[in-house]
């Protein structure tokens, strides 16, 4: 899938030069404005600036009354409209952190989720971190499917376990594509986004384990320099003794000495330590943004959000 970051900073620069023609608000489709409504950009404008152009143009475009109402509501209003018209991967991403970190699915003081990961050529819309890692590719009502392929052949570089999630009605063609891709396909999990906009546990199919692929050096590129810094010196003590201009080169080769599975499995407890939040935090945040506070760590301005969301539209200065 598109990155939902990359596409919302295209359709920003879109703006700007419609904006210079007579107005964004008239141009731009329900898909675009809607796909950057909820992301950090917007909250950051609203909390710092107490405005944003794009949440001004959703809301001239979708909700009446606007003055009557509260900025959570609005965006309760949106995130629902979404949900009805243009389950976009937002929707999708933060349906599932909800169910995921909310639900009886997993502890999210056990649980790490992180989105956007570079893996390989490609870039893993979702990875959960509980134990083992498990990569879901998302795949929206606006989504085909020809790159899918390739995709979870990167996926399968760093990570045992991948699954797919679409819509329910697209479940008879995600297993043919699946078919079609031998034993990878058959080890890949699949869940059902249904009309009800839940996730269904119970009909999915669970990922089997799959190791044919996986690669020291995909895995060593997701970790962060302290994190890999963390397993060489669990695993040998020391750090390599080089110029620093030969440090990452060095630190490769020794991560490549260690037996694959074992440094796959030291490098997700590393993942794992990373968007700690309480369950208590978590369920602060209003259910709508979720996945865009937690996914862009703003979990600091939680209070200034609360603030602004028990605001009515446009009394925030």
């Amino acid at each position: 899938m598109l990155s939902s970051v990359c596409f919302g900073i295209n359709v920003l620069e879109s703006m700007k030069e419609k904006s210079c023609r007579g107005g964004f608000r008239q141009c731009l489709t329900t898909a675009e404005l809607l796909t950057v409504f909820f992301t950090r950009g917007v909250i950051i404008d609203l909390i710092d600036c107490g405005s944003s152009e794009v949440f001004d143009a959703v809301v001239r475009r979708y909700v009446n009354d606007p003055e009557s109402k509260t900025n959570g509501q609005i965006i309760c209003e949106i995130y629902h409209r979404l949900g009805r018209e243009h389950r976009n991967e937002y929707y999708f991403m933060n349906t599932l952190l909800n169910r995921l970190l909310c639900g009886n699915k997993h502890n999210i003081n056990t649980t790490t989720a992180l989105s956007q990961v570079q893996i390989g050529q490609h870039i893993a819309d979702f990875v959960l971190i509980n134990g083992e890692g498990l990569v879901y590719e998302i795949k929206s009502d606006l989504d085909n499917y020809d790159r899918l392929f390739d995709q979870l052949s990167d996926y399968y570089r760093a990570f045992s376990k991948v699954a797919v999630l679409a819509d329910a009605e697209d479940r008879s063609r995600v297993e043919r594509v699946l078919t079609g891709f031998g034993s990878m396909g058959e080890a890949v999990g699949i869940y059902d986004l249904t009309e009800r906009n839940t996730i269904s546990w119970i009909n999915g199919r669970e990922p089997k384990l799959f190791d044919d692929y996986l690669d020291h050096c995909s895995i060593f590129k997701i970790l962060r320099k302290r994190e890999y810094e963390s397993v060489l010196l669990h695993t040998y003590g020391e750090l390599p003794q080089v110029a620093p201009v030969f440090h990452y080169r060095a630190c490769l080769e020794l991560f490549e000495r260690i037996p694959i599975k074992k440094a796959q499995d030291m490098a997700v407890n590393e993942l794992r330590k990373r968007n700690k939040i309480t369950k208590t935090f978590f369920e602060r945040i209003q259910p709508e943004l979720r996945s865009t506070i937690y996914f862009a760590g703003l979990s600091k301005k939680l209070p200034q959000l609360e603030v602004l969301l028990q605001s009515n539209y446009r009394e925030v200065k």
